[in-house]
């Protein structure tokens, strides 16, 4: 598969990079000296006795992931859900930078792909996630499934999610990656942006590759305003840290279509009646000494809408669909 192994790729030459102890040209010598300039004025700026740094520049991480998605529309009407799926995972990250992917053995386009940045205060996240074969039922024109398995589909979901803490006791890298070290108990209000969309692609017979499908392609797309709380709680001498946070958002726009005549075809602003989506994080992690770390975290996304496409329209559509995620992780910094 072209995408994975493109992935792949990436994680290889970042891995190339001269990590700690390792001879350094001086380009790189002088790179990691500017920006750990950067990360001692930022850590000036806030309570070492609640967040500190660790005195590595890269984490390592292996990990097994279970996860699920389900989607729901009755504009053409159709419902999707992948059940459980079991995945096998490698990540990297360099100063918090990181690249995490797992894919189901066995099977291809069915992987999940993560790139992810924390700092003090704001967090970005990317999560690409590939299922093929879901089970339920699909009634468009021109395409009507109804099975077990649905065997020429691939459903894919892509999200980014920024979210910025108030408070600087607080550590989102410590509660969502271990890669800082929260040392006392903390919490923050935190505000989030959203952005999903959702695609279900039909694939040709007897190829599995993405980039072969059928015109009639099915999207739903969002974005999302909000804000939440978060919470960071330390114990067992400081081993120990259990993480949760929840964060509504309403969608304050919304869009859907298909694909014809190999061109992208969209609705008019739909005018929702009802519309909002949600995060929920949570995760316990123990850590021994500076370099090891093990963790067992979870993430929910919801979203759902009651809309119609024009203020003079009668009839209004539903659109929902979650996705979640659930991870055991191995972690060693160097």
């Amino acid at each position: 598969m072209k995408t994975a192994a493109r992935l792949f790729l990436l994680l290889a030459l970042l891995f190339c990079l001269p990590a700690e102890g390792q001879e350094k040209s001086g380009f790189f010598r002088d790179l990691n000296d500017f920006l750990d300039m950067r990360a001692d004025k930022k850590d000036a700026k806030i309570d070492t006795s609640y967040v500190g740094r660790y005195p590595y520049r890269w984490d390592a991480r292996t990990f097994t992931k279970v996860s699920g998605m389900h989607f729901v529309s009755s504009f053409g009407d159709s419902e999707l859900d992948t059940g459980v799926i079991p995945r096998i995972g490698l990540g990297i990250s360099y100063r918090g930078l990181g690249l995490n992917f797992s894919h189901v053995i066995g099977k291809r386009n069915n992987y999940v792909f993560m790139l992810n940045m924390y700092g003090n205060h704001l967090g970005i996240e990317y999560d690409l996630h590939a299922v093929t074969d879901p089970k339920g039922y699909v009634n468009y024109p021109h395409l009507e499934y109804d099975d077990g398995g649905i065997s020429n589909l691939l459903l894919i979901s892509n999200k980014v999610n920024v979210f910025y803490s108030f408070n600087s006791r607080f550590s989102y890298a410590a509660g969502m990656k271990q890669n800082r070290i929260q040392r006392r108990s903390a919490g923050s209000f935190i505000a989030a942006f959203s952005w999903s969309v959702w695609d279900m692609l039909f694939l040709r017979d007897g190829q599995r590759r993405i980039d072969s499908f059928f015109e009639a392609n099915y999207f739903y797309q969002r974005f999302s305003l909000g804000a939440g709380y978060g919470l960071n709680l330390v114990f067992g001498q400081q081993h120990w840290l259990y993480h949760i946070s929840v964060i509504p958002m309403w969608s304050v726009y919304e869009m859907q279509g298909w694909r014809e005549n190999g061109q992208r075809e969209r609705t008019s602003y739909p005018y929702g009646f009802l519309s909002f989506a949600g995060t929920g994080r949570t995760g316990l992690y123990y850590r021994w000494g500076s370099r090891w770390s093990i963790g067992l975290n979870g993430i929910f996304n919801s979203m759902t809408s009651v809309s119609r496409f024009s203020r003079k329209a009668d009839d209004y559509y539903h659109f929902g669909g979650y996705d979640w995620q659930a991870d055991l992780s191995l972690a060693f910094r160097f």
